[in-house]
């Protein structure tokens, strides 16, 4: 059954913090989701560019940050990573950023040519758990996973029966066919949106999960994260997924209505 999702514009959400592999498409993506459709504060540093903020606010009640790991790989999130130990303390002691009362989400891809070793994100699957309440004290976040890549979300916004698809490879199979129907990013928007949350929910449902948690979203994590290696051990490929809108249903930027 269809779901009927909302936008809620005028939440205070507090400090999100956003971890990602790539530089530049989960920039754009989030840069357009949270200071285009819900008009927040905005920060960023790459591993290639210094930090630096947009639609600064005084005194933001809502402050969203994306950092990128030191190499476009999953591996490279580890509490012993020297990089990513020094992210963390450049956002504590020179921008304020209470990392202990943040929320954090890890938006990495599923792409068995990339990330190629799933018994180690089955592992970060089971520690980074929760964006707020992690009990394992060097390891905070909830990790949510795109198959096969991030390019996933874009295709969701646009595409009717995205969940329907699925490709092998995120690199050239499905940048391909978004490049081939005229689908761009830049063109996301608030309708857009609520589709991609929409798809996403037919996508669970094609999997067979009909419901899930969001206070305690890693058993739904380790399901889908087992069915789609299930899939691919068979066909070789992917269900299109991404679980970029849990984050936004998580926020309440995104809410179901009964």
């Amino acid at each position: 059954m269809m779901k009927n999702l909302t936008i809620n514009k005028e939440k205070n959400i507090g400090q999100v913090l956003f971890i990602v592999e790539g530089s530049k498409t989960e920039f754009y993506i989030l840069h357009k989701i949270f200071t285009k459709i819900f008009n927040y504060q905005f920060e960023r540093i790459t591993r290639y560019k210094p930090y630096r903020k947009y639609n600064n606010k005084d005194n933001p009640l809502s402050r969203i940050l994306v950092i990128n790991t030191e190499e476009s790989n999953i591996k490279y999130i580890d509490d012993k990573n020297e990089y990513l130990n020094d992210l963390f303390k450049e956002l504590i002691d020179e921008y304020h950023v209470r990392i202990d009362n943040a929320a954090i989400y890890y938006i990495f891809d599923r792409d068995n040519h990339s990330n190629t070793d799933p018994e180690f994100i089955d592992s970060l699957l089971r520690i980074l758990k929760n964006s707020r309440d992690n009990d394992n004290y060097y390891m905070q976040g909830l990790l949510l996973l795109s198959y096969p890549c991030i390019e996933s979300f874009t295709l969701s916004n646009f595409d009717d029966n995205s969940y329907l698809s699925s490709f092998e490879k995120g690199e050239k199979d499905i940048k391909l066919h978004l490049n081939m129907n005229g689908i761009n990013q830049c063109k996301i928007n608030e309708t857009s949106l609520l589709k991609a949350a929409q798809q996403m929910e037919f996508a669970l449902d094609k999997l067979g999960i009909k419901e899930y948690d969001l206070d305690e979203f890693f058993p739904t994590n380790i399901d889908i994260f087992n069915k789609q290696e299930n899939l691919y051990s068979i066909n070789k490929k992917y269900n299109t997924l991404s679980l970029l809108c849990i984050a936004l249903l998580d926020l309440g930027l995104i809410s179901v209505e009964d």
